[in-house]
């Protein structure tokens, strides 16, 4: 044991240096790669600059000649709407060198028709003086059917479902309000207010359909990123009203938008200072960065972009107008901007965290360690199974021997005429005693060979498993005599036939009749019983000998394998027993058990299932 434990120190103690050492050569490695990146670091930095600045020029490119082709389609066709997530914050024409806000516009002169502005004027005076609701709302009708301009037609909806409402009638007054949120678009009343900002105010302010007046809210705020000051104010005033989650969300949204529409009002002011930067190249304007630049692009007017640092940047970088240590100064071509680059654009960014690295290392060292512990686990299960292989030969030689010695004895004896014709008949009995039990010793090896063989046969066939049992009882009935046992038989007559080979039962029988000889000690009773229990027959051998540990007990039917204490190593045998035991239950289908206790003997169980066939 000693010298197991020295092997498994020294062992353990080579494994242990070795992954202790790769795990110190992986770490001066990780330094040393660590130490080279901080070397090339600035220039990589540089490099990796330079490439992020190619990157802005494509793509500030890329953005101005979109929103070239998308008017240049809008002369000849509706203009489609610029995508939500344009980097576009506003592009504009100037006028001269006046800048143009994107929400001024020149409307064009309407005159209405002497009929429609006859029928409204009676629909106000009916509405306002008399509170003729029903009478002015025919006149809104009468209107409305005369009206030439969109406008008109959306004032005259607004005005009908006005009075609708005031009449009583909010259904019908609803289905107005739709109407208006449905063809009226963009269309504007004298103030510049949009009509369907009317309806839905009503729809909200009356509960008609706030959530219809909610999607076009919301709709509008995503379509549209700077309109005029008092759209603004009312578009969020509605939004506050409703208080939803997504109205909420919306409002952040028209945060931006509002901080964007002061910054534009801000550079109307500055744009005269600025124009001439803006015709050679971009300029940086404001806190929160736009790029401007004035282009030509026939047959356009000349146009004014403003494009948001922030969407426009290239992946893994950062925008700004204020200088940094980690920041890099671009070209004048961009207005002073300022670049930082972002671990994900850096290769540094890549490197494994030093967390990481120790994971490895323990790794490592774990699975180095488990690999030792089980290829050293797997060396001493070798070493135990050729100790138990030369603990087998040595105990099949002295069992072999025992019986060989008695029987050359006792038939020398009676060849050279020495015994009485008194004894003759006692030795003749030993020596066909002892060549039983030297035959029993072959059997059990040849056994054992053919089942680790795979070659063993067993010929079931319907026996009476009583008979079987006396056969093996009276076997054993002279060597348990002749060592002052007494065999306590038991039998349940009225077994039912069952499918076996009757040989192996009862070598089975006699195996576990020998090994309660051996190991009963003191004692000389034997008890050995055949009987059922919930369908199954039992064969049962019951000695009142040294018994067996509870921790040894699971492994006993193992090969080889014998119980080692003081009491044991003195008693021969060749640790195959039990293993032929067991695989003869299992080849009938059945078990074996044990019940044991130290002091107090053991009892060994076979179970055979009386209702089917047993596997041969």
């Amino acid at each position: 044991m000693d010298r197991r434990k020295r092997q498994f120190g020294l062992f353990l103690v080579s494994v242990v240096l070795s992954a202790s050492a790769l795990s110190l050569l992986t770490l001066r490695f990780l330094r040393q790669d660590e130490e080279l990146a901080r070397q090339r670091e600035p220039g990589q930095r540089v490099q990796e600059v330079a490439q992020a600045q190619r990157e802005l020029a494509g793509n500030l490119e890329k953005i101005r000649l979109q929103e070239i082709n998308r008017r240049v389609a809008a002369l000849e066709s509706p203009e489609t709407a610029r995508p939500a997530d344009s980097a576009i914050v506003f592009s504009t024409t100037l006028n001269r060198e006046d800048l143009v806000l994107p929400w001024q516009t020149t409307p064009n002169p309407t005159f209405p028709s002497p009929g429609f502005a006859s029928n409204r004027e009676v629909g106000e005076t009916r509405e306002f003086q008399a509170k003729d609701f029903p009478g002015a709302a025919a006149a809104y009708r009468l209107a409305l059917a005369q009206s030439r301009q969109p406008s008109e037609k959306c004032g005259s909806h607004l005005a009908v479902a006005r009075v609708l409402v005031k009449a009583g009638k909010q259904q019908e007054a609803l289905d107005g309000y739709r109407e208006i949120l449905r063809a009226c678009g963009d269309e504007v009343d004298d103030v510049g207010i949009p009509f369907p900002l009317y309806a839905a105010d009503r729809l909200i302010a009356l509960k008609l359909d706030v959530p219809l007046a909610e999607k076009y809210l919301i709709g509008q705020v995503h379509a549209v990123h700077l309109r005029e000051l008092q759209q603004a104010q009312m578009i969020r005033s509605l939004l506050k009203a409703i208080g939803s989650d997504a109205a909420n969300q919306a409002l952040a949204v028209m945060a931006e938008q509002l901080d964007d529409f002061q910054q534009v009002l801000k550079l109307q002011k500055d744009f005269p200072r600025l124009l001439p930067l803006a015709r050679q190249g971009w300029v940086t304007y404001g806190v929160e960065p736009w790029l401007l630049k004035v282009t030509e692009a026939s047959p356009l007017p000349p146009l004014l972009f403003a494009i948001s640092v922030r969407k426009a940047a290239p992946p893994g970088t950062k925008l700004s107008v204020v200088k940094t240590p980690q920041s890099y100064t671009l070209d004048q071509a961009y207005g002073g901007l300022e670049m930082e680059l972002d671990t994900s654009r850096f290769y540094s960014g890549n490197r494994a965290p030093a967390s990481l690295i120790a994971m490895g290392i323990g790794f490592i060292v774990v699975l180095t360690v488990l690999s030792a512990y089980l290829l050293l686990r797997g060396v001493n299960r070798d070493l135990q199974m050729a100790e138990m292989r030369s603990h087998f030969v040595a105990s099949v030689s002295h069992e072999l021997k025992t019986p060989v010695t008695a029987i050359r004895m006792f038939a020398e004896t009676l060849v050279l005429g020495r015994a009485g014709e008194s004894v003759r008949t006692e030795y003749l009995e030993t020596i066909m005693n002892e060549s039983e039990r030297l035959a029993r010793l072959v059997d059990n090896v040849l056994d054992f060979s053919k089942i680790e063989q795979g070659k063993k046969i067993y010929r079931m066939r319907q026996i009476a498993l009583p008979d079987v049992v006396r056969s093996a009882a009276r076997a054993m009935e002279y060597p348990l005599s002749q060592q002052g046992f007494d065999l306590k038989v038991s039998i349940e007559e009225k077994l039912p036939s069952v499918s076996a080979d009757a040989d192996a039962l009862e070598q089975a029988i006699l195996n576990l009749l020998s090994n309660a000889m051996k190991y009963s000690r003191i004692s000389r009773q034997i008890d050995l019983c055949c009987g059922s229990n919930n369908g199954d027959a039992v064969i049962a051998v019951t000695d009142h000998g040294i018994g067996i540990a509870a921790h040894d007990q699971p492994r006993i039917f193992e090969k080889f394998y014998r119980v080692r204490s003081a009491e044991t190593d003195l008693i021969a045998g060749t640790g195959l027993g039990l293993t032929l035991v067991k695989h003869i239950a299992q080849a009938h289908g059945g078990s074996v058990q044990v019940q044991s206790e130290p002091g107090k003997g053991s009892t060994f169980s076979i179970r055979i299932p009386a209702s089917r066939e047993a596997l041969s």
